[in-house]
């Protein structure tokens, strides 16, 4: 008898040193930014199911889809708040769904970890809101890596001309005036239209590019627009020596099209990133999924849950000031390199994660992304000039 309450003492003891915290997630899961959106939820259910058996932690997700719609996503994001009663949310993967939300999330009041939203446009909207963590790098941390890309391009490849595709929504188009500033100073000429992101219609902007003969072709969108403009590029015979994209997310199996050959772009991560994080979040999620992804979102989601349960741990508690209190002073490692949390470059985000040394290039050669840039994590040499052609 006292051996049975001996052990109930102990299940008694250990259930009530576990925190348990209920999380609300809203992600794109259909609409535009949909591979981006089912890659972080991979990674957040890897984590949490990881956390979960670890034991000290106890974590309940609440998923809602945000449709990469604003009219969706505001309502999907109320229900989080006011039906399943959540304090805290992981979210924010687009930036103009992320902008819609800026104005509830300081009504309702959440700790809100932020997987993507990269436009300045958002960080402007949460300026002064003391539940933010911003962990994805902000707009001006991507300029800041390509940039230093396209300084090489323009030094070992002699190249001169680029031109701009953007999308017309905050993703796409909130640093596009102070970019094309930033490469007219590393000696560019640069021409740059906007364009419907999803629209798929690129015959009219890139026939125009085509009198400008870039030597880059630069494309700032979604995944859905990359096979129409590698495919319309052709068409219309534009013959840049490089086509750069630099999508969230890239479409799946595009690897597999010949079209993707010798097109660029910039990723924070790939599973041939060698540290030991990086490893163990490859090996179990091939356990979980039966395949190796590609997305950086998905370890993305993954560091947010697993930097979450960490802070709720040391704080002993569901409360999320006190949560947020703990995850301000974190240290952590994470399969994209060391994690902490400090003032953004503007100023404006008190909580910002990751910032431009995450990012590095990439080129789709033989089936696969190959990073080429910078030289100390290139696997294979950047094909410059590539080969667009219609075959």
């Amino acid at each position: 008898m006292r051996k049975v309450l001996g052990f109930l003492a102990l299940v008694t003891g250990l259930a009530f040193a576990q925190t348990s915290l209920k999380v609300g997630v809203i992600l794109p899961l259909s609409g535009a930014s949909a591979v981006s959106g089912k890659a972080a939820l991979n990674g957040i259910q890897l984590a949490a199911d990881e956390v979960n058996t670890a034991g000290k932690v106890r974590l309940e997700l609440v998923v809602v889809d945000d449709g990469t719609d604003t009219a969706k996503a505001v309502p999907a994001f109320t229900k989080l708040m006011t039906v399943d009663k959540v304090d805290i949310v992981i979210g924010g993967l687009a930036s103009g769904v992320t902008f819609a939300l800026s104005g509830p999330v300081k009504q309702y009041g959440p700790l809100f970890l932020a997987i993507g939203a990269a436009s300045s446009v958002v960080e402007q909207a949460f300026e002064g809101y003391p539940l933010l963590f911003h962990y994805h790098p902000w707009d001006y941390h991507n300029v800041a890596a390509a940039l230093q890309f396209f300084q090489y391009l323009n030094r070992e490849h002699g190249a001169r001309k680029v031109a701009i595709l953007y999308e017309d929504g905050p993703f796409g188009s909130a640093g596009i005036g102070v970019y094309k500033q930033q490469l007219e100073k590393l000696g560019y000429q640069v021409q740059a239209e906007p364009f419907k992101a999803g629209s798929g219609q690129f015959t009219a902007i890139l026939t125009r590019f085509r009198a400008f003969a870039p030597d880059i072709l630069y494309w700032i969108g979604y995944d859905v627009d990359a096979l129409p403009i590698a495919t319309q590029a052709r068409q219309v015979g534009l013959r840049p020596k490089l086509i750069y994209g630099a999508p969230p997310s890239w479409p799946i199996g595009f690897e597999k099209n010949p079209l993707s050959n010798d097109i660029a772009g910039m990723t924070a991560w790939l599973p041939t990133v060698a540290n030991p994080e990086s490893r163990r979040f490859v090996d179990a999620y091939r356990k979980k999924y039966g395949e190796v992804t590609e997305e950086y979102m998905a370890p993305m989601g993954y560091t947010i849950v697993k930097s979450l349960a960490l802070a709720a741990e040391k704080a002993g508690s569901a409360d999320k000031n006190r949560i947020a209190e703990a995850l301000a002073s974190l240290k952590m490692n994470t399969p994209f390199g060391p994690l902490s949390f400090k003032p953004s470059d503007t100023g404006r985000t008190k909580y910002q994660g990751f910032g431009p040394e995450i990012w590095f290039q990439f080129q789709y050669l033989q089936g696969s992304r190959r990073p080429v840039f910078p030289k100390e994590v290139a696997t294979r040499p950047l094909r410059y000039p590539g080969e667009y052609y219609l075959r």
